[in-house]
Formats: structure tokens, C-alpha cells, sequence
């Protein structure tokens, strides 16, 4: 099902600008492009996350310092149309000098970000640290079934039951090296607190799941799924 104002989109409204650009919170990836009067690009940037402030709009790519912004006054015209056979919405802003911003948000009607949902919450370094620890010992609270790792661009990684996850922790619990591995595979990266990274979990009595956006890998994604032993 899509987003409100994709709804809208596909239904042939034209929402406001500051709507329209939400919906790159909403999916999981967009392509900006900033073209000149003849066309020619200027720039090109996959982007996962829009920000307002008083004079500006931010469009970025989530855990880097990577983003594009312009000021709300450049904004001169929007205008937005769905493309049914590519399932996309194409957002089109005239700039200032005939120079044009698209934005192009893919897989509309199944592309949202799952974190998006009320049943997840987001946690610390510090939290994930502890759950990891309760997998392990001589009588472990938890054990992880399955890992998935993807991204946007192709990789699509699987663990069942790994042998072991454990972040090594360093400079007050703020830094550290997230390690996944089973007898084949094996994923170190590097996980920083909530300023630079995303931490999410969804719990139950008999099970919990993380999700995880590492820092300096914007549009990666670690799904960890465990149950509760006992």
C-alpha cells in the first residue's frame, strides 16, 4: 500500500512541496538530480532523507555527511505525476535560471521503510551491546535465528543461526565493531552511537528483531531476528 501522499499523487492531486519531499523519508531510496537550463546535470545523488529548516530544504543520505541543500526560496514551482509502468513518482522543481531539481522515488507501492512502523523503537549502541550479550554464556536468554543484510544496490546476504554476534565496544560505549559470522560468511563493520548511526528493535515475550543502519553505509540494512530461549 503506498503513503498518503503518494496516494494523492497517483490519484492525479499535487501536494505541497514540503509534502512531496517527505515521501523520501517515507521510501527507502530517491535520485536527485539538479539540472541546468540546457539540461545538462549537475548533480546526481541517491538520497534517504529530507530535513527542513526555517530558510532551507536538506535532502541527504542517512549516517554520512552527504547532502544537497537549497534554499526554500529557490523552490519557484513543483509539480509531481506517477509512472504506473515503473511504479515511480516523478517530482519536478523549477529552480531559479531555468536549473530544474527531479526527484524520482522508486517502488512506491511496496518501497516504505519498514522502521517506519509504530512497532519498532529505537535504542542505543549501548542496548543493542547488552541484547548480544544475553545470546551468549552458559545459559543464554536469546539465540539468533537468522541475519539479513542488503542493500539497495544488489546485496542480499543471509546468516541462519550464526555462530556468533558480538560488538567490541570502545571509547565509553560510544564506538565500536559489530562482527556477524557463521561457517561460511562472515560481516565486520563499524557501529557508532545514534548521532551517526540508526539502532531499531521490535520486541515480543518470545522473540526480538534489530534493525540496523550503520554509519557510512546509507543504504544498507541489518535485520537480526532472535528468540527467547526457555
Amino acid at each position: 500500500m503506498a503513503d498518503k501522499t503518494a496516494e494523492a499523487v497517483i490519484n492525479g492531486s499535487n501536494p505541497t512541496a514540503q509534502e512531496l519531499f517527505e515521501l523520501i523519508n517515507t521510501y527507502e531510496v530517491t535520485m536527485l538530480s539538479v539540472l541546468d537550463k540546457n539540461n545538462r546535470t549537475i548533480l546526481e545523488l541517491d538520497v534517504n532523507y529530507f530535513d527542513s529548516y526555517n530558510t532551507a530544504f536538506e535532502f541527504g543520505q542517512l549516517n554520512t555527511d552527504t547532502k544537497c541543500i537549497i534554499d526554500q526560496s529557490e523552490i519557484l514551482s513543483t509539480e509531481s505525476r506517477w509512472i504506473e509502468e515503473e511504479d515511480m513518482i516523478h517530482i519536478k522543481c523549477c529552480l531559479p535560471d531555468d536549473k530544474k531539481l527531479n526527484l524520482v522515488i522508486f517502488r512506491v507501492s511496496n518501497g516504505q521503510k519498514h522502521t517506519e512502523s509504530g512497532d519498532y523503537y529505537e535504542i542505543s549502541l549501548y542496548e543493542l551491546n547488552e541484547l548480544l550479550q544475553k545470546t551468549s554464556g552458559d545459559k543464554p536468554e536469546y539465540r539468533c535465528s537468522m541475519v539479513k543484510i542488503k542493500n539497495n544496490f544488489g546485496l542480499n546476504m543471509r546468516m541462519i543461526y550464526p555462530k556468533k554476534i558480538s560488538v567490541c565496544m570502545e571509547d565509553n560505549d560510544t564506538n565500536g565493531e559489530l562482527s556477524i559470522e557463521d561457517d561460511v560468511k562472515f560481516l565486520k563493520i563499524a557501529v557508532t552511537d545514534d548521532s551517526c548511526n540508526q539502532f531499531y528493535q521490535k520486541y515480543s515475550e518470545s522473540s526480538a528483531e534489530i534493525v540496523i543502519m550503520p554509519y557510512s553505509e546509507p543504504f544498507m540494512e541489518i535485520r537480526m531476528f532472535f528468540e527467547k530461549n526457555g
